[in-house]
């Protein structure tokens, strides 16, 4: 069925085109007018790349209409000549990526050796579009304060957006879009796939793109059309700069240190050791030309260093408090070429490389004991091809690899060579994590894609229609290797407290390890689209965007001992995702200055494998998998003050390798005692249906609103669903679970039953830079519910035998953010002799979280995530201002966390050094007000020292930093 697919979507390829027909490109339409208004055919329409002076040439149709595609973003001359007209010129147009810029050109009678240069802004609004979204230049992202300099942290200065800055793993940071998961975005990096296609972009892209590479990008978060898909979220749409006739670049340098940094809160509040951290990033740029008006080269080259910290607090165990430091040591190196080969063809390879090694990783509540390690590898190459045929003809070929090469471990299983079971046992504290880090993976994934695009402006037909077809194919694989928990993790339920031979209440109660030795798996998946779309300009006011796409995915599961599959090849193939997409922009005026927009479209997701990642190793029989002892529950005597039973816990915390090995031989495989997790035949690929109806007005030259209501409905997710669901003898935690057959623990199936509503007002404000003053405002107010968290496969928290229940776990998404605003901009000082302000302000809602308690199974069904009761609560910890106080309203995720404010600034000045070189000295001070953003509490209740007990402050959240940099422009 695959080698069938295969040799059909190659076909395809190979005749007609395919996917993304704007990825990384832009266009221009318009049309050349005589003195009184009539159209011109015939007339030469030119635009030429000002800074590079590649150029596309055109011819006005009969109705005197034009097109050029597939250009690259940036600053453009169009001119248009015809006999008996004088030429006609317009400079310093700026073709932002993505978009269609609307331009009409009038002509005046005379001799062509005459020349009428016209002056003007370059438009602000998209009038044929009815995509949501918007665009961030890449002077935004040179001018505006940056804690950590990487582009995904921009983003979120668009509306319906939230950042968040990782403190787990470098370059890691994402954004939710929509209310929803961070995994179900779409990376693109010069129109080519950026995406870790494992995870998911719950960590952002697959290879970090250095801030000072990146040219521009654009982002949709609704309404995106036909061309794009895989994603229910949004369409990140970046480019990375070029180089130009004239040589051009910068170096770099920021610093940060302890010293000019802030106690962070909890450091101050426990009068614990300042982390001594310090942050140092060098580099540089270079591009110019290999041939002038032909050829032309980029590179960029990027060192960073960082010893990053911040304040750990265990409210159960004060003495253990400490200051970790990571230390982060990362190269990354990016070329590109870039030629015109004719008047018709173009073709560019880029290349991108990241290496990442981090030590000393803090992740979670560890003590030093428990600390990880990390090594990454990121490169991605990308290689197109643009040739146009005729006048209104466009064809693109795109070929990309991208590839992530990276290990979790400890120091323990990297110093030993890699042996996860020679490492002391992990212990898992009530509120902490000590001795020893339990994760040990490394995994090599490869994602290989081949994508063509024809792009055919047909005019005069009823209209102008700007017809795209396309297709795509993608090769993923995944080589996963896990020594995860070999060494055993021994859990102590409800203690905090060291281990003590003659106290048994000190005692764990439960060991959890994989047994019976390392998992190998390799994955693999096909992903096959066509789509086909008319933007279909009906009079000069009016645009019906009319597409459809469809997707295909084919992950070959092994469907081994699975009585739902008459074979293991017989894997369920989601077929039928039509995705019709329509959408209509009507300009209001003449000018094109205000237009209004409307649009439907549903959209498919892609299946990641981290989510399904149990269907390749924990089958029915497997030679790796994690077992519990004891099997259902945990042994009840640590609780009670009395000694456990358990044979393996009898010794305390010290691991039975021996009767280990007698049970689960080493290298054999064995029925899976632990949790089994089968197929569904029935599995598809969740989806959404997306509405929005907005307006946007551009006001002079340099300023525009726009408002949006956006709703989108999620269906088919994932959650997870026990078909072997057990019943608890008693409410108590320890009580054990009696389940339908016995020989089993859960069997798991995923099964699309999630169901996700978000309604949102987008709000956006701009003011492009003029007299030396930029500004941005975005605001969002949303609201995202549903039957799930939206966060990977939901939980069925209330299943009790085959009733899913799922009303019961109706609540917001782990992502809903009822208010979002962002203040950005950047202004020239007056009488400071060239001093300039930035700033981005964000301030936000907190998050949901539930109240439960984790000793207690109300409904007896295995799962413990109970609410408890509706009503006021707050912590009972010994610092009265860590107490955190809330309103329950007794359902899932009916508590609000924290809300967020952070004003980062920058203070630069501009000196000219002459021959269009310049310096840029910098002193960016981030969260000026030093507003102390803290995460969620926890909310289980049986936890007393941490419950709703304020702990630990929000990922990315930093006390007032300063940091100081320069940059030499040529």
């Amino acid at each position: 069925m695959i080698r069938q697919a295969s040799a059909w979507m190659l076909a395809l390829l190979l005749g007609v085109a395919t996917a993304f027909a704007q990825q990384g490109t832009t266009e221009v339409r318009g049309r050349v007018l005589d003195p009184q208004g009539a159209m011109l055919p015939g007339v030469t329409v030119t635009v030429r790349n000002q800074d590079t002076g590649m150029f596309r040439e055109t011819v006005s149709g009969p109705d005197g209409t034009f097109i050029v595609g597939g250009i690259v973003p940036g600053r453009y001359e169009l001119s248009a000549e015809l006999q008996g007209f004088k030429k006609f010129v317009r400079q310093d147009v700026i073709f932002e990526l993505g978009k269609t810029t609307s331009l009409d050109v009038q002509l005046e009678v005379g001799a062509m050796s005459e020349t009428v240069t016209v002056s003007a802004d370059s438009p602000l609004v998209d009038v044929t579009s009815k995509e949501v979204g918007g665009n961030i230049t890449g002077r935004e992202l040179v001018d505006l304060p940056s804690i950590n300099r990487n582009f995904v942290g921009f983003i979120g200065l668009l509306p319906g957006i939230v950042p968040s800055i990782s403190t787990e793993s470098f370059g890691s940071d994402s954004i939710s879009v929509n209310g929803s998961d961070p995994r179900n975005n779409n990376y693109m990096l010069d129109g080519g796939n950026n995406n870790d296609d494992v995870i998911g972009q719950r960590a952002g892209t697959q290879a970090r793109t250095a801030l000072e590479s990146v040219q521009e990008f654009q982002v949709i978060t609704n309404q995106f059309d036909a061309q794009y898909g895989r994603t229910t979220g949004a369409i990140i749409n970046a480019v990375t700069k070029s180089g130009t006739n004239v040589f051009h670049g910068s170096a770099f340098g920021f610093a940060q240190d302890a010293d000019w940094t802030a106690k962070d809160y909890f450091a101050k509040e426990r009068n614990l050791s300042k982390p001594d951290t310090q942050r140092r990033e060098f580099g540089g740029t270079i591009g110019g030309p290999i041939v002038r008006d032909r050829a032309h080269f980029f590179g960029s080259l990027e060192r960073v260093m960082i010893d990053r910290g911040a304040a750990l607090v265990f409210p159960g165990r004060a003495d253990l408090n400490w200051s970790p430091t990571t230390q982060d040591r990362v190269w990354n190196t990016l070329a590109k070429f870039d030629q015109q080969l004719s008047a018709t063809h173009t073709w560019s390879l880029r290349y991108l490389r990241e290496l990442s090694p981090q030590r000393n990783q803090a992740i979670g509540q560890v003590t030093p004991g428990a600390i990880r390690e990390e090594d990454d590898k990121d490169q991605t190459v990308v290689g197109s091809l643009s040739s146009v045929f005729g006048s209104n003809k466009v064809n693109s070929l795109r070929i990309g690899w991208t590839q992530e090469d990276v290990s979790f471990g400890n120091p323990c299983f990297n110093g030993n060579g890699r042996d996860q079971a020679a490492c002391e046992p992990t212990l898992a504290f009530q509120t902490f994590t000590d001795q020893q880090a339990n994760t040990a993976q490394a995994r090599v994934n490869d994602a290989y894609q081949i994508e063509n695009t024809f792009a055919w402006f047909v005019p005069n037909r009823g209209g102008d229609h700007d017809i795209k077809l396309g297709a795509q194919y993608e090769y993923i694989e995944a080589d996963n290797l896990a020594q995860d928990n070999l060494n055993g993790t021994f859990s102590f339920g409800q203690n905090d407290q060291p281990f003590d031979p003659a106290n048994p209440r000190t005692y764990p109660d439960r060991l959890t390890i994989r047994v019976p030795g390392q998992g190998r798996v390799f994955e693999k998946a096909h992903y096959f689209s066509v789509f086909a779309q008319d933007k279909w300009k009906i009079t000069h006011r009016a645009t019906v965007t009319i597409g459809v796409r469809y997707d295909r995915e084919e992950i070959p599961v092994p469907e081994r001992n699975n009585p739902d599959f008459a074979s293991e090849d017989d894997y369920p193939v989601d077929g039928n995702n039509i995705q019709p997409r329509i959408g209509l922009s009507y300009a209001l005026d003449q000018a094109g200055r205000r237009v209004a927009r409307a649009g439907y479209g549903r959209f498919y997701d892609k299946t990641h494998f981290e989510i399904i990642g149990g269907l390749f190793n924990n089958g029915v029989f497997s030679d790796s998998f994690t077992v519990n002892f004891p099997t259902s529950a945990a042994d009840s005597g640590p609780r009670n003050g009395q000694f456990p039973t358990d044979p393996f816990l009898v010794n305390g915390p010290t691991l039975n390798r021996d009767l280990l090995n007698q049970r689960f031989p080493p290298g054999s495989t064995l029925r899976n005692a632990g949790n089994v997790t089968l197929d569904n035949p029935d599995r598809e690929v969740p989806r959404s249906d997306q509405l929005s109806a907005g307006y946007e007005h551009q006001f002079g030259g340099t300023f525009s609103a726009s408002m949006d209501y956006v709703h989108v409905a999620g269906r088919g997710l994932f959650m997870t669903f026990d078909e072997n669901k057990g019943v608890r003898a008693t409410t108590a935690a320890t009580s054990p679970i009696v389940r339908p057959d016995p020989a089993f623990q859960a069997v798991n199936t995923f099964i699309n039953v999630g169901e996700t509503e978000y309604d949102a007002l987008l709000l956006q404000l701009e003011k492009r830079l003029s007299r030396g003053f930029s500004a941005r405002v975005s605001y969002t107010l949303a609201s995202a519910r549903g039957n799930t968290s939206s966060n990977g496969s939901g939980a069925i928290n209330f299943q009790t035998g085959q009733e899913l229940n799922l009303a019961l776990n109706e609540g917001p998404s782990d992502f809903d953010r009822r208010h979002n605003l962002v203040v950005s901009g950047r202004m020239l000082v007056p009488y400071t002799h060239g001093m300039t302000f930035s700033w981005v302000a964000r301030a936000l809602s907190g998050l949901p979280f539930s109240l439960t308690n984790n000793s207690i199974d109300v409904d007896r069904n295995g799962t413990l995530f109970d609410p408890i009761a509706a009503g006021s609560y707050i912590g009972a910890g010994p610092i009265a201002a860590d107490n955190y106080s809330v309103d329950f309203d007794g359902g899932r995720n009916d508590a609000r966390g924290p809300g967020f404010f952070q004003l980062d600034t920058r203070f630069g000045w501009r000196l000219p050094l002459g021959s269009s070189r310049t310096l840029d000295l910098s002193a960016d001070v981030f969260n000026l007000t030093n507003r102390a953003n803290f995460a969620n509490p926890s909310g289980n209740q049986s936890a007393a020292a941490t419950f709703l007990v304020l702990s630990a402050l929000r990922d990315g959240a930093a006390p007032r930093t300063l940091q100081v940099g320069a940059r030499l422009g040529f």
